[in-house]
């Protein structure tokens, strides 16, 4: 058997997001039981606009756009692939639309039809650590574990396990389940009942964060996102504010600004003192 694709659809019509792309498809080559691939959307395809609109959304509305969307990415992958003259012809049959938007009844993700929606438009900065995009990261997994594992779809444990299987109805308490990530016995028990359990070490790796690296080190996905303008251990949200871009700079480049900053000041002492002493003859 094959990857397990799953398409992602960005609808964060938000600044930069190469970052968060990056980091999405960097998954691709930490395991080989599923492969991410980001897709274009119809921007005047109804749901995208729905998800655009920058107002809370009611759930059951949103849900029954899902089928006409799925059905519409697949006559889009359809012709672009035609165009194109692609030997891939069959687009992904699980799809997973990445919003700034809001539900009105608070919850942060639906899924239905082969389409889940998460729905980020309830992130606060308080929430971090971890950084919105450690969110997106982890809820991605939530989805491809779904998409395998019909055991694993909708609320699987009410318990708060920092399990991946969290119920975690509202999006702050996701918080534990993004830092403490890892599968429990129910969710690797339902994963094997599934036939699917050449999976779990997919899973666990994706969800380890200890592939990030850190952003001292520019060969690491945590420095690559940090050359990107994303410094994951100081930005917050999807884009950095005024503050955290100077911490960031500091931080990259810091030795050397404190050097030019030494040498600065120390000539300008020179400078002052060189003045003060043929002043003084």
């Amino acid at each position: 058997m094959g990857r397990k694709r799953i398409g992602i659809v960005s609808a964060i019509d938000e600044g930069n997001d190469s970052a968060l792309r990056y980091l999405i498809l960097h998954l691709n080559t930490l395991q080989s039981g599923f492969e991410f691939e980001f897709l274009s959307p119809d921007p005047t395809d109804l749901l995208i606009l729905m998800l655009t609109r920058g107002e809370p959304l009611d759930r059951e509305v949103v849900r029954a756009e899902c089928e006409a969307f799925r059905q519409g990415m697949r006559r889009r992958f359809s012709t672009l692939s035609g165009v194109f003259q692609t030997k891939e012809e069959e687009p992904p049959d699980r799809l997973v639309v990445l919003t700034k938007a809001t539900l009105a009844d608070n919850f942060y993700s639906l899924r239905h039809n082969g389409v889940s929606i998460i729905a980020l438009g309830n992130w606060q900065r308080w929430m971090a650590p971890p950084s919105i995009l450690e969110f997106v990261l982890t809820l991605t997994v939530r989805e491809a574990v779904a998409a395998v594992s019909p055991r694993l779809r909708g609320s699987v444990h009410l318990g708060t396990k920092g399990c991946v299987g969290d119920v975690t109805p509202v999006l702050s308490d996701v918080r534990q389940k993004v830092m403490s990530s890892y599968l429990c016995g129910y969710c690797r028990s339902a994963l094997e009942e599934d036939g699917v359990s050449n999976l779990i070490p997919d899973v666990e790796v994706m969800l380890s964060k200890s592939w990030l690296g850190t952003a001292d080190d520019s060969s690491s996905p945590a420095g690559v996102v940090s050359a990107l303008g994303h410094d994951l251990f100081i930005v917050k949200g999807l884009e950095p504010t005024a503050w955290e871009h100077v911490r960031s700079t500091l931080r990259q480049d810091g030795t050397q600004q404190l050097l030019t900053l030494f040498q600065t000041t120390l000539a300008a002492v020179l400078i002052a003192g060189l003045i003060v002493a043929l002043g003084l003859k």
